[in-house]
């Protein structure tokens, strides 16, 4: 049976899930909510304090196990929330999102994190704001919603199985959100998928689902409920439609590279501009240095521990990856029968490329996850997984970035956990116990079965190899990968406080959050975007109008123009808006989607005081239950 919205914009309800219980049940939200968050990341927030469900007494008491630091992220009572905005269930452009929101399992400070595909949608179509999930069930369990009805089901039988495999098996029972082996295991950098290769990427959420035995959620809406969708104004709405798919239209006939190759040409930009992270952010341009002059205490042009602390010392550059090669261009010209595959509806950009088989002499079609394909990479994946480990070819970064869709895992954390243990080899640091390799766990590539692997860089084989032992490891077991369940933050805390080596000057991050692609030694004002972000290192929490320069002087005159930044994009993240349409979604236009949405009649100043109160509120938040003190601000080699 279909279900009413409440609200013109809004169903004016969340699905209210107790695992601990085992029950469902429909929570009312205040429409005064609805329109002072616009939704989306600040409804989010807004519940998350309103309705906190922390039992903060025990949670507090938590010990990580690597770190044996709070731990509360992992407390059953630490709710998770997944969250849709105003702009899902419509025909907006490049609005297929949802935000999963809750404590970080990483940083265990406050976590906003995007996925794609089109569960948001049909989420809100079925008549749900969102899901706010409690509790932890002695069981694994799926949820199944269907319209207004919602289910725990007994998950046992997809324990151990892939992203891909768990939507396979949950095909017929519509959109599908699920962890693979990583989040079963509490991995701190796991990701929750959908659709085979749409992940909430960043802070570990997957392990949020794991630790609450939460393997899936689908979602089907019928017809029926679909048709309940209610907005103030139909035609105004579908005007600012019209004009932002025109303003689409023009960009994609103008031949702007981004709508044929999405983000995977970021490396030929980045590197040109010292932003590129290479060899463990040892250098910004896809040079990679010889590390090995960098082991503690011996060789020709060795550092020992003291020196490394009193500052860094300039090493050789061994060779240049090629920039092109590690693009989409090059793999469009490697892969010529590759395709833009799909994108989340409704999407006019469709930035998602992959290389389909070809069965009888024909290209196969249809959902990803029934088939064997391979994605273009995106840009951040291009880099961390690629240059960031010495990696130098987007047809090689294919299979980490395979790996983790498959495992469940972050791109940006994963390659910034593996190229700390490389440079952590290199110089001789890892604890005494652990071996500077590993064994193969299957065949692949050059490696049989058993085989050992390096931890060097260069090696392409290394990322799924190595994340497939990660994501089957058990955190805080003493082995190498044990302790690297943490994350390259934790691990490096570990070895310091073990060994007194000072690994945590070989991390790049702020609040715990691995810095994403793009180094902020390359643009003036990027590290202030960084430290200043509620959420940790984050690429899409602020940015620039125009081109800022090099970090040479200070940047506290463009902390203004940060500010504002920041809040405009709070309310593309709450209506919620792919951030690859903003451009041709200028704010004008999404004033007029919502207004013609909700009917309010509010201009752009007020959403930005809602804007401010949510990002206020998140920092509060951090304020007042983050206890990572000194943690803020970036680490010194990437200050120095």
């Amino acid at each position: 049976m279909a279900q009413s919205w409440r609200f013109d914009g809004f169903p004016g309800r969340v699905l209210w899930v107790d695992l601990t219980k085992g029950t469902c049940e429909e929570r009312i939200i205040p429409y005064e909510w609805c329109l002072s968050s616009m939704g989306g990341k600040a409804l989010a927030t807004k519940l998350l304090v309103e309705w906190d469900t922390t039992d903060y007494d025990s949670a507090t008491k938590q010990i990580h196990p690597v770190t044996g630091k709070m731990d509360a992220a992992s407390h059953p009572t630490t709710p998770l929330l997944f969250m849709t905005g105003p702009y899902q269930a419509s025909k907006i452009g490049s609005s297929g999102r949802a935000v999963v929101v809750t404590r970080s399992p990483l940083t265990e400070c406050y976590i906003d994190t995007y996925i794609g595909g089109n569960i948001g949608h049909d989420l809100r179509k079925a008549g749900w704001d969102g899901l706010f999930i409690t509790g932890a069930s002695e069981r694994w369990v799926r949820l199944e919603i269907n319209d207004e009805q919602a289910e725990l089901h007994d998950a046992e039988p997809l324990l151990g199985c892939s992203t891909w495999e768990v939507e396979q098996h949950l095909d017929e029972l519509g959109e599908c959100l699920s962890i693979g082996p990583a989040g079963e295991n509490g991995i701190r950098i796991a990701s929750p998928l959908t659709a085979g290769r749409r992940a909430a990427g960043r802070g570990g959420t997957g392990a949020s689902f794991g630790f609450k035995r939460l393997k899936a959620v689908t979602v089907k809406a019928s017809s029926e409920s679909s048709s309940m969708v209610r907005y103030s104004n139909d035609f105004s709405l579908g005007d600012a439609v019209k004009k932002q798919r025109s303003e689409m239209g023009l960009r994609r006939k103008s031949g702007d590279p981004f709508y044929s190759f999405g983000t995977s040409r970021g490396p030929l930009y980045a590197a040109q501009n010292g932003r590129m992270p290479t060899a463990n952010y040892a250098s910004t341009d896809a040079q990679m240095p010889d590390l090995s002059t960098l082991k503690a205490g011996g060789g020709k042009g060795g550092q020992t521990a003291e020196a490394v602390r009193k500052g860094a010392t300039p090493v050789p550059i061994q060779t240049k990856l090629s920039t092109h090669e590690l693009s989409g261009e090059h793999w469009h010209e490697s892969l010529p029968n590759a395709k833009q595959s799909g994108c989340c509806a409704p999407c006019p950009i469709a930035c998602e490329a992959a290389d389909r088989p070809v069965i009888d002499g024909k290209k196969f079609r249809g959902r990803p996850v029934h088939m064997n394909r391979v994605d273009r990479p995106e840009y951040e994946t291009l880099a961390m997984l690629g240059s960031n480990l010495g990696i130098g070819s987007s047809l090689d970064v294919m299979d980490g970035n395979d790996a983790c869709n498959r495992l469940g895992m972050d791109t940006i954390s994963s390659g910034a956990a593996l190229s700390f243990v490389c440079e952590a080899t290199e110089r001789g640091w890892l604890h005494e116990s652990w071996a500077d390799h590993f064994h193969a766990p299957f065949d692949f590539g050059s490696f049989k079965e058993g085989d050992v692997v390096p931890w060097k860089f260069g090696i392409p084989e290394l990322p799924p190899l190595a994340l497939h032992l990660l994501a089957h490891a058990t955190p805080g077991d003493g082995t190498l990968f044990g302790t690297l369940t943490a994350g390259a933050v934790g691990m490096s805390e570990w070895i310091e406080n073990e060994t007194g080596h000072p690994t945590t000057r070989l991390t790049a991050h702020c609040k715990g959050l691995d810095l994403p692609a793009w180094d902020p030694r390359g643009k003036r004002g990027n590290a202030m975007a960084y430290m200043t972000s509620n959420v940790g290192a984050n690429h899409m929490r602020a940015n620039y109008k125009d081109p800022t320069g090099l970090p040479n002087r200070s940047a506290v005159d463009l902390m203004g123009e940060l500010v504002i930044s920041q809040h405009s994009i709070v309310i593309r993240d709450s209506m919620i808006l792919c951030a690859f349409a903003k451009g041709a979604t200028p704010d004008h236009i999404m004033l007029d989607a919502w207004n013609a949405i909700t009917g309010e009649g509010c201009e752009w100043s007020d959403l930005m005081e809602r804007a401010q109160v949510q990002w206020d509120t998140a920092r509060q938040w951090n304020v007042d239950h983050w206890l990572r003190q000194g943690k803020d601000a970036k680490q010194e080699d990437l200050l120095s």
